[in-house]
């Protein structure tokens, strides 16, 4: 708890302390609740928020997921990153990334890191987008019941964007995270989605995500998959 109250004071802090420049917020809401032979809620969110004035760019994403069974948790996590990007060029910028994870049911209590890197646009046209960051981290993972586990890590992390038509969107995101000390650990992250506007504030979505570790701790599986159908505010 205290690890997320210092995360989160040093993001809006850096936000308010910015000069008053438009902040570009996106919101998508999941919620699925059935009633009858099985009683199950789940809620979804993920969220982002940038702002950019010069060379300094700010980066905020969210994501949350938890569910319950018949009024008993059955998942519950979520993620945040920040990032901070120094344009050095129009194509080019040096980046910090602080990123913090927990996994109710998936072996980790939390896992944080933070390090230096930089990100690449490598494609940047009208209908596509293809975005390109490396990061070198120091990283701490604290599994279910074991003792914390520090090490130096890399991530690599690429987005790509297709505006199919004026209306309709493709998105694929995809990181890799892997230990450099003992290569013991890797994590891989996968999100495809396709969003359809309704208006310039309101879209549809529907998403594939994949979250995948190699060496989850015990009584945890490899792959944990989501599909959500989702409301997407962008404002």
């Amino acid at each position: 708890m205290i690890r997320q109250w210092i995360l989160g004071i040093v993001m809006i802090g850096t936000f308010l302390g910015a000069e008053e420049t438009p902040i570009i917020t996106r919101s998508e809401f999941s919620y699925i609740n059935t009633k009858g032979n099985t009683n199950t809620t789940s809620l979804a969110f993920e969220g982002s928020a940038k702002k950019q004035w010069e060379k300094h760019v700010f980066r905020l994403h969210a994501d949350m997921y938890k569910s319950t069974d018949s009024g008993k948790v059955s998942k519950d996590k979520w993620s945040s990153e920040f990032n901070y990007d120094y344009q050095i060029c129009p194509r080019a910028s040096i980046n910090y990334l602080i990123g913090y994870k927990e996994d109710r049911f998936g072996g980790f209590d939390y896992q944080l890191y933070t390090g230096p890197g930089m990100g690449v646009k490598a494609i940047d046209s009208t209908d596509h987008k293809l975005d390109f960051q490396v990061n070198i981290l120091y990283e701490q993972d604290k599994p279910d019941n074991l003792p914390t586990e520090s090490y130096f890590s890399s991530k690599f992390g690429a987005i790509y964007h297709w505006q199919i038509q004026e209306n309709l969107k493709f998105i694929q995101e995809a990181t890799y995270r892997i230990n450099l000390e003992e290569m013991r650990h890797n994590f891989f992250y996968s999100k495809s989605a396709i969003e359809t506007k309704i208006n310039s504030s309101l879209s549809i979505g529907i998403s594939y995500k994949i979250d995948y570790a190699n060496t989850p701790p015990p009584l945890s599986v490899h792959t944990d998959k989501t599909f959500l159908a989702s409301l997407i505010i962008d404002y």
